[in-house]
């Protein structure tokens, strides 16, 4: 046998024909016909877990940061003249999208049903439109009696599940509760006031639904013992992943004069939790990967087991120990390959398809399994991350080369001499 190039021709041939060789003559065992299949299902199901739970992270903080700001100016004590200022100079930043003066604070809603913790938030009527949350804008607000009166009026807008909590609607009246109010001799009253329910919104996140209520600036102010003054600016920013950025470049423009806050301090559990979940979930599918791919050095092992008589033959007539290695690591590789390209193929389909598969499961069972009225999201989420789709691939493949290696190297190891003497 000639001296060949590393996987040349003569390897590649050998190693195919091995692969195709029956069983019965000293071919692929099922062991590895089962890893094959056990790569591919295992890449599939990892492409189509890490998409479905990338639609999940995406659809929820889209809902979250719908109805919150991403960055968040401190501004409490300042004049509202200086304030207004900084909020110009903040929406002139690249990738600022708007900024807004609001009061934020916590208070007690009470109706005649029911009594639960919300929150105020004190917008300023020109900044309506910049709700992304208020399908009308302005107009909506407007049109419900929001601002019109003294002081910005006694009309307010509370979220949706909010008003269910309180069981209000348009029209009727609710009684919010500041903790802090007027001093008295015998300490500090509550301050409480009555206010109409002019209409309500979806933000998208049930969370701040639940507490949401909006009220004219003015009347804010007055409410909470703030006249002439705001408390944060909300800033929105183009994307919101970038909010650490946003940050250093606010802090530039005013010297570092103001404490910045952005949503992933506000909400630091709520966010590592769905990066904690994300990062376990793919550690545990690429192990799973990992295990797959060990059954191919059985299935190897075995190969190699049958072949002793064939590599002697082949070592006899002039092949190294080399050629021997690589076809045998070539034929684990060929099963980690096609059974990862496969896998991915599969999973690539099932994500770009998941509302097709959704609704043939819920066929199969008889039953929606994913129902938009209990979940309040409509289907089943998932965003194919190509980059996450071709890691996984290519782990499939370099665990597959991986572990052929030591049964490989095993073959390559045979002595000619002894090999024949027991044939």
């Amino acid at each position: 046998m000639s001296k060949s190039a590393p996987f040349g021709q003569v390897e590649r041939a050998l190693a195919w024909r091995y692969l195709r060789a029956r069983r019965q003559h000293g071919g692929v065992s099922l062991i590895s016909i089962i890893s094959f299949f056990g790569i591919m299902l295992a890449v599939m199901a990892l492409i189509v877990i890490m998409s479905v739970m990338a639609g999940f992270r995406s659809t929820l903080l889209n809902a979250l940061l719908g109805g919150q700001g991403h960055v968040f100016v401190q501004v409490q004590d300042y004049p509202a003249g200086d304030v207004d200022d900084l909020t110009n100079r903040i929406i002139e930043l690249p990738g600022i999208n708007t900024a807004s003066p609001i009061i934020e604070q916590q208070v007690l809603a009470t109706s005649d049903a029911a009594r639960t913790g919300a929150v105020v938030r004190g917008v300023r009527m020109a900044d309506l439109d910049k709700l992304p949350y208020l399908d009308g804008g302005a107009s909506q607000a407007k049109a419900a009696g929001f601002g019109d009166g003294r002081n910005g009026g006694d009309v307010v807008m509370i979220g949706a599940f909010l008003a269910s909590d309180l069981g209000v609607r348009p029209g009727d009246e609710i009684t919010l509760v500041a903790p802090e109010g007027a001093s008295t001799p015998f300490g500090v009253s509550p301050r409480s006031k009555t206010y109409t329910v002019g209409d309500t919104f979806t933000t998208g996140s049930v969370e701040l639904d639940k507490l949401y209520v909006l009220m004219p600036m003015p009347q804010a102010q007055l409410f909470f013992n703030s006249k002439g003054e705001y408390q944060l600016i909300d800033v929105r920013i183009k994307d919101p992943m970038k909010s650490e950025q946003a940050m250093r470049m606010i802090n530039e423009a005013t010297g570092g004069q103001y404490y910045l806050q952005d949503w992933k301090q506000q909400r630091a559990s709520y966010f590592n939790a769905l990066n904690v979940e994300r990062g376990m979930m793919r550690v545990i599918m690429l192990i799973l990967i990992t295990i797959t791919a060990l059954n191919i050095i059985t299935g190897v092992v075995m190969l190699v087991k049958n072949k002793t008589r064939d590599i002697a033959i082949l070592r006899t007539i002039g092949a190294t120990r080399g050629a021997i290695m690589r076809t045998f690591i070539m034929i684990g590789a060929i099963l980690g390959l096609t059974g990862a390209l496969i896998g991915l193929g599969l999973g690539v389909l099932i994500v770009i398809n998941i509302d097709a598969v959704e609704a043939f499961l819920s066929l199969v069972m008889g039953r929606e399994i994913f129902a938009a009225d209990v979940y309040g999201l409509d289907g089943l989420p998932a965003e194919l991350d190509w980059g996450e789709a071709l890691f996984t691939t290519l782990w499939a493949m370099s665990m597959s080369i991986l572990v052929t290696i030591w049964p490989a190297w095993n073959a390559a190891k045979l002595d000619p001499v002894d090999a024949l003497r027991f044939e």
